[in-house]
């Protein structure tokens, strides 16, 4: 969950691109393809959650503007009141941090109902969120858009076309990004040589996966 309390920028989910400003929530499942832009003067607050179903967060992404100044000012609450548990590891953090993350799910619950559920989602689009689901469940196969196309029985051209007109960039642009994003991250985050991220990522060589 994102909380953007200042700033503008870009934001990506499952293939479909558009902006947002100050007071917006971005809610990112598990699993789901995105990209965020986040420019030097954005400021926010980045929320990780648990895959905890007692929990009952939203299956779909969301993006709200919340213009409700008492809910903009709770759920800061709810986020710095999580930030301060988790800093001081008090006796009982677990059972607190459950409560709050009832709180924000109760939240997200609340403001969905009030924006009559804006879903991230545009009917004309569908195509790109399905190629987005595709290669986030595939992005280190190797596979190149021809076969995503394949598999979704549409041409690369138009699949392509799709994608531009959803996201700003060609299909080819978007499974680059996913690919090194994942690359990026498996050479900040672990111990792994470039030779086995490589051969994880699905590149025909150590060589070319250094070059790229």
């Amino acid at each position: 969950l994102y909380w953007i309390t200042r700033g503008q920028g870009r934001l990506t989910v499952s293939g479909i691109t558009r902006g947002y400003g100050p007071n917006t929530a971005l809610f990112i499942p598990a699993r789901t393809a995105m990209a965020i832009e986040l420019p030097s003067q954005t400021q926010g607050l980045e929320l990780c959650l648990p895959p905890d179903d007692a929990l009952h967060f939203p299956e779909d992404a969301f993006y709200l503007r919340i213009s409700n100044i008492e809910a903009q000012a709770s759920l800061t609450s709810h986020v710095e009141k999580i930030e301060r548990e988790l800093a001081t590891r008090a006796p009982a953090m677990e059972r607190a941090l459950t409560g709050y993350g009832l709180l924000v799910s109760a939240w997200m619950q609340r403001e969905l109902a009030r924006a009559e559920g804006a879903i991230l989602r545009e009917r004309t689009h569908r195509l790109a969120e399905l190629y987005a689901e595709k290669m986030e469940a595939q992005f280190r196969s190797g596979r190149g858009v021809a076969e995503y196309a394949e598999a979704l029985q549409v041409t690369p051209t138009h699949l392509s076309r799709v994608c531009k007109e959803a996201a700003g960039r060609p299909a080819h642009a978007l499974l680059v990004e996913r690919i090194m994003h994942e690359a990026r991250r498996l050479l900040r985050d672990t111990d792994m040589p470039g030779r086995e991220i490589a051969q994880t990522l699905g590149f025909s060589s150590a060589a070319y996966f250094t070059r790229a």
